[in-house]
């Protein structure tokens, strides 16, 4: 597989950058996503301050690097800035972003500043580089988390130095991003257009399945977008994609280009399962052994997709496949939170049906002989609507499950939209009230989890995209001290 070709890039698209020294206060900077921008605006030289609801104690590696973090929105946090960033989940008529309009400093969403901070990186004109250094845009309806980070650590054992920015937490990075000199890798997010706002030399597609139709409308617009981004790669490192996924096949084949990885016939680079947590890949020229740390066979098909994109990046197929089996897992990205002789506990931050199928089939495969209990909080009214079939027949795979109430995040209450739809369509789910959320604690009695199949004891996972990971880790300290390790 070739290095990257060099990616024509337009000119001028710092789009409303300031100069590197300008003051840039983030709204909601304790999102996932705005976590690794701040601490990227802050590299290339800009004076970062920031605002959210989670206490500045919970952001700790952004005052490490000395941006101020405030608790909670005042207007007064505009005063002196040159620029507002704000999150896809601070709403544009918040109180903060109003008087910005009023004081005349302009305000930019995170994708656009994001992609603005990339480009003038890439050109030269942020952190001293002289040339376009690639950028790995990952994205997908599942697995862009787990991937963009899988790669990060392949590039770096690779020697490739890159710069990562990941929707979750990485152990080893202390925080959502890695920094470096080299190419970035970086998570593509399609909610909201943001991955729009990238211009990718390498587009990674993992999947694509209906979601975010509160923001598209409908399939086929979605699908657009993910054209417009893939296409963007066509001249410079192209697609790579999961032939697997009948919607990237699909996107690939529109496209006419592209490298697809997968274990059925057909796909460029094939996968063979060797074991729970190893699997063997072929391609054209090459053939390559993974080893990971990670259960399931959904990650054996994103540590695909991270070593193909490394390879394309020019890195030494045997350093990745080396930084593969390095890779200790996301934050909650079936996380195991504690431990104890007769059960363990995971934190997931699975939300749409395909993903809590793949968790589920992983805990399966990882511990046959284990009780299964799902704790899982539906996370918007519109997913529950539109998905509450598929999620019951995706619960259906544990022992028992237990449906807390829709987590609305942006959303407000659709009349008819409850968690009862989900448990209305599986046999083993239950609904319980988030107001017993504390009592979630009783499921850690070996009694109450249910005993194992044969030395399997039980296994419990909180699941969703919501606050269930505050009950994951309130119900682990309930019994936390005889715990013996996650």
């Amino acid at each position: 597989m070739s290095a990257l070709a060099t990616a024509t890039r337009p000119s001028g698209r710092t789009r409303g950058l300031p100069t590197p020294g300008a003051s840039v206060h983030l709204v909601g900077i304790g999102g996932a996503g705005m976590r690794g921008l701040a601490v990227l605006l802050d590299h290339v030289g800009y004076d970062v301050s920031g605002c959210d609801l989670a206490p500045p104690d919970a952001l700790s590696e952004l005052t490490a690097c000395g941006i101020r973090v405030e608790h909670g929105h005042d207007p007064a946090h505009v005063d002196g800035q040159d620029l507002l960033v704000r999150s896809s989940a601070v709403p544009p008529d918040l109180d903060e972003v109003a008087a910005a309009v009023a004081a005349g400093v302009p305000v930019m969403r995170r994708a656009r500043a994001l992609g603005a901070v990339l480009d003038a990186r890439a050109d030269g004109r942020a952190d001293g580089h002289p040339h376009d250094l690639g950028l790995v845009g990952v994205a997908g309806t599942h697995g862009k988390t787990t991937i963009t980070a899988m790669a990060g650590y392949a590039a770096a054992e690779a020697g490739l130095d890159p710069l990562v920015l990941v929707g979750g937490r990485v152990s080893a990075w202390d925080g959502f991003g890695r920094l470096g000199a080299g190419p970035a890798v970086v998570e593509a997010d399609e909610y909201d257009r943001s991955f729009l706002e990238l211009q990718p030399s390498i587009a990674v597609v993992s999947s694509l399945e209906p979601e975010h139709l509160d923001t598209y409308g409908d399939v086929a617009s979605l699908r657009a977008a993910f054209a417009e981004f893939a296409g963007r790669a066509r001249e410079a490192g192209g697609l790579i994609y999961c032939h697997d996924d009948a919607g990237a096949r699909a996107l690939a084949a529109s496209l006419g280009f592209g490298a697809g990885y997968g274990f059925g016939p057909g796909a460029w680079c094939r996968l063979e399962a060797a074991g729970p947590r190893a699997c063997r890949l072929t391609w054209p020229d090459g053939r390559a052994e993974l080893a990971l740390r990670v259960p399931g066979r959904h990650n054996q098909l994103n540590a695909a997709a991270a070593f193909l994109a490394t390879l394309r990046l020019g890195g030494d197929p045997a350093r990745a496949a080396r930084g593969l089996a390095r890779f200790p897992g996301v934050g909650r990205r079936l996380e195991r939170i504690a431990a104890w002789p007769d059960l363990k506990v995971f934190d997931d931050y699975a939300h749409h049906p395909t993903e809590v199928a793949a968790s589920i089939a992983a805990l399966r495969e990882a511990h046959p002989e284990a009780r299964l209990t799902v704790v899982f909080q539906p996370h918007l009214f519109t997913r529950t609507r539109d998905f509450a079939e598929a999620f019951g027949e995706a619960l259906s795979a544990a022992d028992e499950a237990r449906v807390l109430p829709v987590y609305p995040a942006r959303e407000t209450p659709i009349p008819g939209v409850t968690s009862a739809l989900i448990t209305a369509a599986v046999a083993v789910a239950a609904p319980i009230e988030r107001d017993d959320a504390l009592d979630l604690a009783a499921a850690f009695d070996p009694a109450a989890v249910g005993p194992g199949g044969g030395d399997g004891g039980a296994v419990l996972v909180f699941m969703g995209a919501g606050d269930v990971t505050d009950l994951a880790h309130a119900a682990v300290r309930r019994r936390a001290d005889d715990a013996v390790g996650a």
